[in-house]
């Protein structure tokens, strides 16, 4: 069995699941409105690679990656990515995925899902990587999320996932990447959330970043975006910054997702009322309670409906 749902995983599964599917499990049985998902878990990656004989071909050429030749790692890396991608999804694992992708929706034989990487490092605890690994959003249809899947355990080689490991001193092999494949929050605003000043250290001020479209432009960095603060105790806004928002991430025609200009009508229009910063204060601070420490909390709102979308320790900035 290579695939668990979210409703089958909590917190203490970083080793099999990687971090973001172990915590996506635990906010699923804390009742959050996470959207319904699975992990295709840590073991999967591995067969994949036995199956297809490709541990010593990698192990080969990581042998010979000189990190001081920046033109050379991402060629290598590349070719890495590349076998990974091409080499056939063993057909056990193929019928495992496909099944579970189309049971997570009743309206839908094919939903949109977003599929994203879930890491950790063997034996420590480390259960996150932001920003190296790729995510895919609005991808539908069998072959797709096949395909996708693939994508996602290569991008544990994208040159800068190298880099980061090489940088801290961590080896190439103890790597885990276990993709999760979630239906797809076609959101109207998203951002991030923290239960405490990432650049004070404050831990009775919530932070919350926002932008029209999905949290890729938020979480990015690419994009200003409109910032707000509040107070723990009562969720009083108090601080209000609202952005010049030229940029958004959202849902593509020909497939997948863009970045494209803002309505010219919300370019300086707040995207969020005070009673949706309350309604999100709440939600997070009922995920650090839970927890025990401070959070760190990607979100999204469609149609009025806050969703969950990823949650990990919060950190002070320079930690």
């Amino acid at each position: 069995m290579f695939v668990k749902r979210f409703d089958e995983i909590t917190k203490e599964m970083v080793q099999e699941c990687g971090g973001k599917a172990a915590h996506l499990g635990e906010l699923t049985r804390l009742k959050l409105n996470v959207p319904k998902g699975f992990c295709v878990i840590a073991d999967a990656f591995t067969h994949h690679l036995r199956s297809n004989n490709l541990e010593g071909r990698i192990e080969g050429i990581v042998g010979t990656i000189q990190f001081e030749d920046l033109q050379g790692v991402e060629l290598k890396t590349e070719e890495i990515r590349s076998m990974i991608e091409r080499a056939p999804m063993p057909g056990e694992l193929d019928k495992e995925i496909i099944e579970n992708y189309r049971n997570l929706s009743q309206e839908e034989a094919e939903p949109f899902v977003a599929i994203r990487s879930s890491v950790a490092v063997k034996n420590s605890q480390i259960s996150s990587f932001p920003g190296m690994m790729d995510t895919f959003h609005y991808i539908r249809g069998n072959r797709s999320v096949i395909e996708n899947v693939k994508k996602c355990w290569a991008s544990v080689w994208s040159a800068r996932g190298a880099f980061a490991r090489h940088h801290k001193g961590i080896e190439h092999s103890k790597s885990i990447i276990a993709p999760t494949i979630q239906l797809m929050v076609n959101s109207e605003i998203a951002g991030v959330l923290f239960t405490l000043n990432p650049v004070s250290g404050e831990k009775e001020e919530i932070v919350i970043e926002s932008n029209w479209g999905l949290g890729e432009s938020v979480v990015s960095g690419k994009c200003i975006c409109d910032f707000y603060t509040a107070d723990k105790e009562k969720f009083n806004v108090k601080v209000k910054r609202i952005a010049t928002k030229e940029q958004t991430y959202r849902r593509a025609e020909r497939g997948g997702a863009e970045w494209a200009s803002v309505d010219p009508e919300k370019v300086k229009k707040p995207t969020l009322t005070e009673a949706q910063v309350e309604e999100l204060c709440r939600i997070a601070c009922k995920v650090e309670r839970h927890y025990g420490y401070p959070q760190d909390i990607e979100w999204a709102y469609e149609k009025g409906t806050p969703y969950i979308l990823q949650a990990r320790r919060a950190r002070v900035a320079g930690e």
